[in-house]
């Protein structure tokens, strides 16, 4: 019996500590990553001309793979791997028997993933292995309807993944504690998540509603 409860608490420790290094990647890198990658994208609204001229900056730094696998794909892979590993277990455990809404928008958090993480694996294979990237490519794709609804899905649930996440990273490190200050964090996470949505959809516009030459 004594054996089993070790192994019970192991398990539970071992669980706890990767839930906590899920919920830490979620903020850094992958959060950041995605605010700074929506902001870059938004220089298409200036111009085609600054669009290439960034893209091409970001192309031209040094040890460009290693920082991709290093601090994104390894990362991207542990989060979204991991979050389709207790999807289900939320869902048999908390979401049948409550319906109060941080079970919902935990449940969201658990769909969005599940999007992102294909949007993602898409998103990668459509652009990063482009070598001719550029304005013109990448409107070319995003005037097609389908893709664009496609992208503007992609943003959305990004966005909701990343503002309601934040909002449950405050609560779980202890950053927030009890109702009120949860509620104003609440407030101030959606106010954030609302701007970068902003900014995501306008750079998709840029893109969708440009003319070919």
């Amino acid at each position: 019996m004594s054996i089993n409860n070790n192994s019970l608490k192991a398990n539970n420790g071992t669980e706890f500590w990767l839930r906590r290094l899920h919920s830490l990647t979620g903020l850094f890198p992958l959060s950041l990553f995605l605010v700074f990658h929506l902001v870059v994208n938004n220089s298409a609204i200036k111009s085609p001309e600054a669009f290439n001229t960034v893209v091409n900056m970001l192309r031209s730094l040094p040890y460009l793979e290693l920082i991709e696998i290093s601090i994104l794909g390894i990362p991207i892979l542990f989060h979204g791997l991991y979050g389709l590993i207790i999807t289900p277990k939320f869902a048999r455990s908390n979401l049948g028997a409550y319906s109060q809404v941080h079970n919902w928008t935990y449940y969201f958090q658990r769909i969005t993933g599940i999007i992102i993480f294909i949007f993602i694996a898409v998103h990668v294979y459509q652009f990063r292995f482009n070598e001719d990237l550029d304005f013109e490519s990448v409107a070319m794709l995003l005037r097609e309807p389908i893709w664009a609804i496609a992208y503007f899905v992609g943003i959305l649930a990004s966005v909701y993944h990343f503002a309601n996440g934040l909002w449950n990273f405050l609560i779980s490190w202890g950053i927030t504690i009890g109702k009120k200050a949860q509620t104003v964090s609440a407030y101030i996470c959606g106010s954030i998540g609302l701007i970068v949505f902003a900014i995501g959809c306008s750079a998709l516009w840029a893109f969708y509603s440009s003319l070919p030459n």
